[in-house]
């Protein structure tokens, strides 16, 4: 907001000095004032009981703050302090509503400055949210995520009777390569199987880092057939790409094993889904690896 504004905001209020860390209002608070901010700064945050504080965003001289709650009579949204040593003028919620009544212009940039503010909180969650549901190195989902997501598609099956399906994957020998050829190029692989599974699965599938250099992806409505065909697809995939060392590797290339269970034909939840998955695995790995069980040749 303006500074032009301070002089025709003073008449409807008190002017106050502040230290650094006041607290002006709390997060469930009456909307019975605003305050412009003449000096200083002032703090936004969320601060929940449980969990770590949060700022949201930090306020300038020129700054109409809290006028959202006396404008529309709900309570405070967030709990605001002085971040600095701050001067502002107080003004009854009252007398800002005679003020915004009266002055068209002013409602109209607090409007502006308002949507600009939910844009950049909406671009700030997406952000923050994207962060906290994906692995850092392959940027597929993490695991957590994961498990959240096949529940729900348990449920969602069990509803429909859809089939739900799992491929479960991990790298042959990974340990070897890393040994070899260091962590730096065994992230190379373990990035090019995330671009693999990516650029091979389905709009709607849902593949994520199981953890090390195991991989999983959610197939809903998917077959055992049709999902074993995709994970052979990935495998071949894998095989058909080139990595620095990979003629070493036990196998004369890079490759990974791969197990495939269906709901509700291989289990009847979601924890035992992944448990039958991972013996399918087991059984690729023990039958000389780079291979998917069951075997799609032989759907």
């Amino acid at each position: 907001m303006s500074d032009r504004l301070a002089g025709d905001l003073s008449p409807l209020g008190e002017e106050l000095s502040l230290a650094a860390g006041t607290l002006l209002w709390r997060e469930g608070d009456p909307g019975d004032h605003v305050v412009f901010l003449l000096d200083g700064t002032l703090e936004v945050t969320h601060e929940p009981p449980e969990g770590e504080r949060l700022v949201l965003r930090t306020m300038y001289p020129g700054a109409v703050v809290g006028e959202l709650a006396a404008l529309d009579g709900q309570a405070r949204s967030a709990t605001v302090r002085a971040r600095s040593a701050a001067r502002v003028l107080r003004i009854p919620a009252g007398r800002f509503r005679d003020f915004i009544r009266a002055r068209p212009d002013v409602l109209e940039e607090l409007f502006w400055l308002q949507l600009e503010r939910v844009r950049n909180l909406t671009s700030w969650v997406t952000r923050s949210h994207r962060r906290a549901i994906t692995d850092p190195l392959t940027r597929l989902y993490n695991m957590g995520f994961f498990r959240e997501r096949l529940e729900l598609e348990i449920e969602r099956a069990r509803a429909t009777g859809d089939a739900v399906s799992l491929a479960l994957f991990d790298l042959d020998h990974f340990k070897n390569y890393n040994d070899t050829r260091g962590h730096e190029e065994g992230n190379e692989v373990l990035q090019a199987v995330a671009e693999i599974l990516k650029s091979t699965g389905r709009r709607g599938d849902v593949p994520a880092r199981y953890g090390g250099e195991e991989f999983v992806t959610l197939l809903y409505g998917a077959s055992r057939e049709e999902a074993a065909g995709f994970a052979d697809v990935v495998r071949r995939a894998l095989c058909g790409r080139s990595f620095l060392g990979g003629v070493t590797q036990p196998l004369g290339r890079v490759t990974l094993s791969a197990g495939v269970a269906t709901f509700p034909h291989d289990a009847a939840d979601d924890a035992a889904l992944l448990r039958a998955a991972d013996a399918k695995l087991y059984l690729a790995k023990q039958a000389g690896r780079n291979r998917v069980m069951p075997d799609p040749r032989l759907s």
